[in-house]
């Protein structure tokens, strides 16, 4: 999708503002959001809080660093990313990974987290309205397969044998076209 300003560069910022019952929807690049907020045309674009104190206050004991996970390596600051050497402290101060293997390596601390604050630890990104509809069938049987995992791990038999059926009746859907 490209930046509704300019045309040219992709929208990596969206949002969504509502006035009275209408929403509006901008899909704009950072350079384009930047400059817009800058003029004042995007309110209430800037955080007056620091990351490190809204990452600190999600985790248990604030100032403690993530538990090991056996992913990374464990040093004085927390576990610590092999690839590129983010600590689990500088995740904290600064909110972002370092690369890609920064999730896998942090993800027993975060993926509960993300299940909590997001309703899943899996990005799915903006999809067009006129997605292929076979592919929101692949998603969810493979989220409803995990959510079955984790009931049986959890003993939850009751919600396992829900989720098994859903999972079916999806799977029976989706030979007829979804």
């Amino acid at each position: 999708m490209k930046c509704e300003r300019c045309n040219e560069r992709d929208a990596e910022i969206h949002i969504r503002h509502q006035k009275g019952k209408e929403i509006e929807e901008h899909h704009l690049c950072r350079q384009c959001a930047e400059q817009m907020a800058g003029d004042g045309l995007i309110p209430d674009m800037t955080f007056d809080f620091p990351v490190e104190s809204f990452l600190g206050g999600l985790f248990p004991v604030h100032g403690q660093p993530f538990p090991d996970t056996g992913e990374g390596h464990s040093s004085d600051k927390g576990v610590t990313c092999g690839r590129c050497g983010l600590d689990s402290l500088s995740f904290r101060k600064t909110g972002k990974w370092g690369c890609p293997e920064c999730f896998s390596v942090f993800q027993k601390s975060v993926g509960p987290l993300l299940r909590k604050i997001h309703g899943s630890d899996v990005h799915r990104g903006i999809r067009p309205a006129k997605a292929c509809v076979e592919e929101p069938c692949r998603c969810d049987v493979d989220s409803l397969r995990k959510a079955l995992r984790d009931a049986i791990e959890m003993e939850e038999y009751e919600r396992a044998a829900v989720l098994r059926d859903k999972i079916r009746e999806t799977g029976e859907n989706h030979e007829d076209g979804c």
